[in-house]
C-alpha cells in the first residue's frame, strides 16, 4: 500500500514552491513546519531505524489532536501537508503522517500497519495507532498519540486491534472482545477515506527544487 507521494518525499526536496504557497495561505508557522518535516527525512535516512522511528514519532506528536469534525466539519483523513498546514489532526491524521514519513525514510511498508484499535480505558475510545514490526514473530511496536512513548504492544494491554490497513490491504485482525459488532462496517468506511486521502497526496506537488531556507 504504498502512500501517494512518500516515494517523491523520500528521493527530493519539498519544492519552493509548495513552501512559499502554504506560507501565503497559512502563515510563516505554517511553512516552517513544512520545512521541518522536509529537514525530518532529508537529513535523517541513514540514521538506525529506532532513531527513524523516535524522531518520527516525535515531531508529528507535537501537532495538537482534534477531530475531523472540529477541523473540516465532516470525516476527512488529511494529509500531512494539510495536518501541518493546519496545525491540527485527527490520530487518523498523525498515523497516516507518520507511516508516510517513515515510508519516505526507508522503512518497509510490510513492517508497518496502520491499526485501528479500542481502548478499554474509555468505553468510547476508539481510535488509530501506528505499528512496526521488525520481522515476522518479533513484538510490534506501537506510535500512538494518546501514550506519546513508543512501546512493545504487549506493554499495551488496554488497546485491541480490530483491523488493520497495510501493504496487503483491510482486513478484520481480531475478533472485537469489547461486546461491539462494528469492526467490518468501520474497515469499509476507512478504506474510502484512505483512497480519498492518498489521490489528495498523490496531487501534491514535489520537485527536486533546494528548499526554501527559513527563519
Amino acid at each position: 500500500m504504498l502512500a501517494a507521494g512518500a516515494a517523491e518525499l523520500g528521493k527530493a526536496p519539498i519544492s519552493n514552491r509548495a513552501i512559499k504557497e502554504t506560507e501565503k495561505a497559512y502563515g510563516p508557522e505554517a511553512a516552517d513546519r513544512i520545512a521541518a518535516w522536509n529537514s525530518l527525512v532529508m537529513d535523517n535516512k541513514n540514521k538506525p531505524i529506532a532513531e527513524k522511528l523516535a524522531l518520527t514519532n516525535e515531531f508529528f506528536n507535537r501537532i495538537p489532536v482534534k477531530t475531523e469534525e472540529e477541523i473540516w466539519g465532516r470525516k476527512h483523513w488529511s494529509t500531512p501537508f494539510e495536518m501541518l498546514q493546519r496545525n491540527a489532526g485527527s490520530q487518523a491524521d498523525h498515523v497516516i503522517a507518520k507511516y508516510v514519513t517513515l515510508e519516505a525514510l526507508g522503512i518497509g511498508i510490510e513492517k508497518m500497519k496502520i491499526t485501528h484499535v479500542h481502548s478499554m480505558k474509555s468505553a468510547d475510545q476508539s481510535y488509530m495507532v501506528l505499528t512496526y514490526q521488525s520481522e515476522p514473530g518479533v513484538m510490534p511496536l506501537v506510535l500512538d498519540t494518546m501514550d506519546k512513548t513508543i512501546k512493545p504492544a504487549n506493554e499495551r494491554i488496554e488497546l485491541f486491534p480490530e483491523h488493520s490497513l497495510n501493504a496487503d490491504g483491510l482486513w478484520l485482525s481480531k475478533e472485537q472482545k469489547d461486546g461491539r459488532n462494528d469492526a467490518k462496517e468501520e474497515a469499509d468506511a476507512q478504506v474510502e477515506l484512505w483512497n480519498e486521502m492518498n489521490a489528495r497526496m498523490g496531487k501534491e506537488q514535489l520537485s527536486n527544487e533546494t528548499p526554501m531556507p527559513m527563519k
